[in-house]
């Protein structure tokens, strides 16, 4: 056990004076790590802003149903049975022709004249509805489809597939979603693969630097996984610190940019859920072993194109 801690120890010792004898290109290669794995950390948090943004514009984004005033409660009460049996609703709910006068009263308060109109035609005027909310807003046609059905011809008397605006708010939204993922995806490829690259061509020269001192070290009977070891280590410390550079520099991000937006609906779900212990740890751990990753598969295309273990 003592003497698995010493070759522990030595391997480490000589991993962290790579890092540093080689340090410019240290730099360079935790530099292009830093950008690769703030793109990938910014894409996973740009997506969950994106879909809590949705998520949020959805909630007012219903099937209206409209009623007709002869509709009789066993037939409303149908309908909307027949509406929950579908796996694409996620609640429905009834509203009054009182209470949908109330609500009209309480979106044009500061119209007095509409007000007005509508008090002269009577409290009557507005039909009782059902409030379909949808779990999938491309089935919102399907939903819509089943109020009209000719069996309720005696119940419906029109449907309306929620707000124009709010639609295209949110296929605006879901577009950049998209848009986003593909382009940072592709960066994040881009400078990962740069990043590779230049630890291969790190662990190369530090390869060569040490040829002499591989070469004795294998005449006195080192073995391959020991004379490996201070380059996984080497290529390792890029990976920890690039990690928890990337790490800290989007959490700084958030808590400086999201914090300004917190109190906003569309952004506060994804305030509260990035600034939770749990998830901050999970974003510096994962950025630290995606890290080691890049940095290991890196070093050993380095060493098994370069240090030729196999046939000793």
């Amino acid at each position: 056990m003592k003497r698995k801690l010493i070759l522990l120890k030595r391997v480490l010792g000589a991993g962290l004076k790579n890092f540093v004898r080689n340090s410019w290109l240290s730099v360079a290669a935790t530099a292009v790590m830093v950008v690769a794995l703030i793109i990938i950390l910014s894409t996973v948090v740009l997506n969950v802003t994106a879909r809590n943004a949705i998520t949020d514009l959805s909630k007012n984004l219903q099937v209206s149903v409209y009623l007709k005033d002869s509709a009789s409660p066993s037939d409303v009460k149908r309908l909307q049975n027949d509406l929950l049996l579908n796996k694409y609703v996620s609640s429905v709910s009834y509203v009054s022709s009182a209470e949908a006068q109330q609500q009209f009263s309480q979106s044009y308060q500061n119209d007095q004249q509409l007000l007005e109109s509508l008090a002269l035609v009577g409290s009557g005027s507005l039909p009782a509805s059902l409030e379909v909310s949808v779990s999938n807003l491309s089935k919102m046609q399907e939903v819509g489809a089943i109020p009209l059905e000719p069996t309720y011809n005696s119940t419906v008397d029109s449907v309306t597939l929620g707000k124009t605006d709010v639609k295209k708010t949110i296929t605006r939204a879901a577009s950049a979603q998209h848009y986003i993922t593909t382009v940072s995806l592709g960066l994040a490829i881009v400078f990962a693969v740069v990043s590779m690259l230049i630890i291969f061509n790190t662990i190369r020269m530090a390869i060569f630097t040490r040829a002499e001192e591989i070469r004795i070290m294998k005449l006195l009977g080192a073995t391959p996984s020991y004379i490996r070891g201070p380059f996984l280590v080497e290529s390792s410390i890029y990976g920890v610190i690039a990690g928890l550079i990337a790490a800290s520099l989007v959490m700084a991000a958030i808590y400086s940019l999201l914090g300004k937006v917190s109190t906003q609906s569309e952004f506060s779900a994804t305030y509260s859920l990035f600034t939770q212990h749990r998830i901050v740890v999970a974003m510096y751990v994962g950025a630290v072993l995606v890290g080691i990753l890049v940095g290991i598969i890196s070093s050993m295309f380095a060493m098994e194109k370069h240090l030729k273990l196999k046939n000793w």
